[in-house]
């Protein structure tokens, strides 16, 4: 069988989900060479409303944009509190798109109640189904990281 074609760069950015799963993503991805390059970008307790605001000041986000992705995986909602606001979200597709990228939005974990559910699944987008992979005692992160990583990877390399 041939190898598919690559499928360009890829780019993770977002929270402390971001800052776990991308050293997995990247281990998994990069030897495959079904991407041409993957970076990834992760700040601890980000919301949508921050990484909107520190792109548009340049603080956040410089290195994905120079690096031109043609799929960027976003990973952010759980901070965005109670009542999350989905023009922030929209906003952050928008800014990808417009960029050339194709948008992928990962759900949080399953076990996490938080309402970014409901406003990624209406985004429009293509969404990586939440993972029902075991929460540390923090009942907030992964105990690993590892499995949610070949979910995502699984997702996005099919087809």
């Amino acid at each position: 069988t041939r190898k598919p074609e690559p499928r360009g760069r890829l780019a993770l950015i977002g929270d402390s989900y971001a800052v776990g799963l991308g050293p997995e993503l990247e281990k998994l991805l990069v030897p495959t060479g079904f991407y041409e390059g993957f970076e990834y970008e992760g700040h601890v307790g980000a919301s949508t409303q921050q990484w909107l605001s520190r792109i548009a000041s340049g603080q956040w986000g410089t290195k994905i944009a120079t690096f031109k992705p043609k799929t960027v995986l976003v990973s952010l909602g759980v901070n965005d509190g109670a009542t999350p606001n989905p023009d922030f979200y929209r906003a952050l597709v928008m800014v990808f798109q417009a960029g050339g990228a194709r948008v992928i939005w990962i759900q949080p974990p399953a076990a996490v109640n938080t309402p970014a559910h409901a406003i990624i699944a209406s985004l429009g987008v293509q969404t990586i189904p939440a993972t029902n992979t075991p929460l540390s005692a923090d009942k907030l992160h992964p105990a690993s990281y590892a499995p949610w990583a070949h979910e995502i990877a699984g997702e996005i390399t099919r087809g």
